[in-house]
């Protein structure tokens, strides 16, 4: 699904990225992990086009420069920034639809599929941080993408969140959509990935299944929990 090709990127003098080569298979969910600064939002940017770099990307077999429209249409994306407004859940849900083409039909299914249905009217404000996770979850699912760029999705919630929003990935993976995800969290990632990408100093230094006896070690990377 995203293959990654020798991926050099440079910002203020210093190199983010050094040489980065990975891939995420169909139907994956591959973790992303490492200290703060390894890079792992830095390639996630560069697979949404928000970051200049050197070398390949492709997304579903389509490359990213070339016809940068259609990768992305093949993704949704949950940034780490959670989705706010002053309007109900269904109007903000409503106003992300409209921004990209995509028919307000939409936006009640995905509000079911999230679990909040029943809270569409309520404004978002209202919202705990656990509810809005989900919202934006929601976001990053009109349109039915194939692939999910999920940035730290537990970052922000209390346990109970957190159960919550893996309950759904776990659901979404065994649906077949295919996700990325960057992570701090090693029962997160214990959770949900089907491989680990560790990151240091911009390079990828592992990639493999998420074996108990290594997992654990997140957890004294520095910016770790």
């Amino acid at each position: 699904m995203i293959r990654c090709r020798q991926l050099v990127v440079t910002l203020a003098g210093r190199r983010v990225l050094d040489h980065v080569d990975c891939h995420v298979g169909r139907g994956e969910t591959v973790a992303l992990v490492g200290p703060n600064g390894a890079g792992k939002t830095t390639l996630l940017r560069c697979v949404l086009g928000l970051v200049r770099y050197q070398g390949d990307i492709t997304i579903g077999g389509v490359d990213t420069r070339r016809d940068p429209v259609a990768a992305r249409r093949r993704l949704g994306y949950l940034p780490q920034t959670l989705l706010t407004a002053d309007d109900s859940a269904r109007g903000a849900l409503a106003f992300v639809a409209a921004l990209r083409g995509i028919p307000r039909a939409s936006v009640d299914a995905g509000l079911a599929r999230v679990g909040l249905s029943e809270h569409a009217r309520r404004p978002v404000k209202s919202f705990s941080t656990g509810m809005r996770q989900r919202l934006s979850l929601a976001a990053a699912l009109l349109g039915d993408p194939d692939l999910l760029v999920l940035d730290e999705p537990t970052a922000s919630l209390d346990q109970h969140g957190q159960d919550e929003v893996v309950a759904l990935l776990r659901g979404l993976h065994a649906e077949g959509k295919t996700i990325l995800l960057s992570s701090h969290r090693a029962e997160e990632v214990r959770a949900l990935a089907t491989r680990v990408v560790a990151m240091a100093e911009g390079r990828v230094v592992v990639a493999e299944p998420p074996r108990t006896a290594w997992v654990p070690e997140l957890r004294i990377l520095p910016g770790g929990p």
